[in-house]
């Protein structure tokens, strides 16, 4: 059924806000055991890292720079991680150094200090599903576009859409039984922390076409949609990971979605680039 108008829900006010210095301490309790399963680890795969390439890779919403500073030190890129929380911000460079990492604060949604095509992917992790506002999507889905390389692959990670019915996937719960949600609509979710208490927020809701919007309307082509399922985590994940949970839900519903696009660059400049390549060297 959808959403009835007096549903005793929340509004784009009650969304998480990771500004607020005590939520971004507390989110520092919470268990993100799945994300490190399903989430985290199949993102490098996605924007096509190989390990000791280097390159430089932009973490757009870096939160306290945990996976930025994996990311630096499993594959040896530069990793510009960046937030809109000066709380997170300063818990990333307390607890997430690195010489590889660099930290920066978004100025209303843009990226000021980056230049135009100066990283060569680029990754937005459970950010859009805090945010309410379709024009700052858009933002900044655009200032990804502008900093990112032509060919270069953008990857945003979120809960899966589908799965909104309250179902308990290990460390979270989203969405309430029998409850259809519309875009753009906040949604409550319930963590839980690693001493096992439960710790409630609200989030926005943003079915997979959003994402796929987003991501073309910027000038992304070749868009994919990725839902890795326990199986799939074989060989990805960190094997101490699989083997220290139950896991039952994640068996058969994907709990997160990666939705990837390609930077699109001038099409005679690619094409002359190809052909430069195809002769065994650089075209001019």
């Amino acid at each position: 059924m959808d959403l009835p108008a007096d549903h005793p829900g929340f509004d784009a006010d009650d969304v998480i806000s990771y500004r607020d210095p005590g939520t971004a301490e507390d989110y520092q309790s919470w268990d993100d055991t799945v994300c490190w399963v399903l989430g985290y680890p199949f993102v490098p795969r996605a924007l096509g890292l190989v390990a000791g390439r280097g390159g430089v890779l932009l973490d757009l919403g870096c939160g306290t720079g945990e996976f930025a500073r994996w990311l630096a030190r499993g594959y040896g890129v530069h990793v510009v991680g960046v937030d809109s929380s000066p709380a997170m911000l300063e818990l990333a460079r307390r607890r997430s150094p690195d010489p590889l990492v660099s930290y920066h604060l978004t100025v209303e949604d843009r990226l000021p200090f980056l230049a135009a095509a100066s990283v060569d992917a680029a990754t937005a992790c459970f950010v859009f599903n805090t945010i309410a506002e379709p024009e700052r999507l858009r933002v900044l889905v655009g200032e990804v576009a502008r900093v990112l390389r032509p060919g270069g692959r953008f990857t945003t990670l979120a809960p899966h859409p589908d799965h909104v019915d309250g179902g308990r996937f290990e460390g979270f719960r989203r969405g309430e039984p029998g409850v259809r949600y519309r875009p753009g609509q906040a949604i409550p979710v319930r963590i839980r922390r690693t001493d096992g208490s439960w710790v409630r927020v609200v989030n926005v809701y943003w079915p997979t076409e959003t994402y796929r919007d987003l991501l073309t309307g910027a000038g992304f082509r070749d868009v994919r949609v990725d839902a890795p399922r326990l199986a799939d985590a074989a060989g990805v994940a960190d094997p101490a990971l699989l083997a220290a949970r139950p896991w039952a839900l994640e068996r058969h519903r994907p709990p997160f979605l990666l939705v990837t696009g390609v930077r699109a660059g001038n099409p005679h400049r690619e094409a002359l680039a190809r052909e430069g390549e195809s002769r065994g060297g650089p075209s001019r």
